[in-house]
This record gives structure tokens, C-alpha cells and sequence, in this order.
């Protein structure tokens, strides 16, 4: 079986992506603005999207693919083509219940940059 990961590729951000080929995954504290960011690796998203059962609430356009450590966790919206990023909250995941974010995959990529460049 494949995972959502391989399956999904080619529909998700280029941003993301890239982020994914070359780190597989990332977690710490990015500040007041983006706060704490949990971005799962291919493994990660498999077990969560299974763990969790999403397809039993969310419709294909969702794709999670990390968490703020606590009871959001962060989706693209694959209709949309963009890298703009939701939260998706664990408890009451639906599609209706998707917060979009004012940034983008892109500016966190960057910022995480920044927290590597400065330890």
C-alpha cells in the first residue's frame, strides 16, 4: 500500500515538497507569531492520517501534515493549489472546522531556516 505521502506528491505544494525531500520532518518553537510547529515526516503522516482515522471525517482536499504540539494540526487545502496553511482541530475535524493561517508553508520554511541559521 502507498502511502499519502507518495500518493499525494504531486498535489501538494512545491514548498513543501522540498522541505520534505531534504529535512523529512521538523519540530521546535518558532516564536510568538508561528509558535510551536511539529512538521511530521513521510512516516508520520501515513501513521497520523491512520492513527486518527481522518478519512472518516475530512474529505480528500485536506492534507495534514504536522501540529502545534497541543490540538491543531496543520493542513493544506489541495483544491485551492496554494501553500497557504489551516488548522485543523483533532477534536472536531471536519471540513468545515479548517482556520485558515496568514502565512503561508513558504514563510515557515523560512523561518525555520532562520531558527537552524542562528543555533
Amino acid at each position: 500500500m502507498s502511502d499519502r505521502y507518495s500518493v499525494l506528491r504531486d498535489k501538494l505544494p512545491p514548498s513543501f515538497v522540498k522541505f520534505i525531500d531534504s529535512h523529512d520532518g521538523w519540530e521546535g518553537d518558532l516564536g510568538d507569531e508561528l509558535g510551536y510547529v511539529i512538521i511530521w515526516n513521510r512516516e508520520s503522516i501515513q501513521e497520523q492520517w491512520n492513527g486518527y482515522e481522518m478519512a472518516l471525517y475530512l474529505s480528500d482536499r485536506w492534507f495534514p501534515f504536522g501540529s502545534d504540539g497541543g490540538g491543531e494540526m496543520l493542513c493544506f487545502d489541495l483544491s485551492s493549489g496554494s501553500d497557504n496553511i489551516f488548522w485543523m482541530p483533532y477534536v472536531g475535524m471536519s471540513d468545515e472546522a479548517a482556520m485558515a493561517q496568514p502565512f503561508t508553508f513558504t514563510d515557515l520554511a523560512n523561518a525555520i531556516q532562520t531558527a537552524a541559521n542562528s543555533n
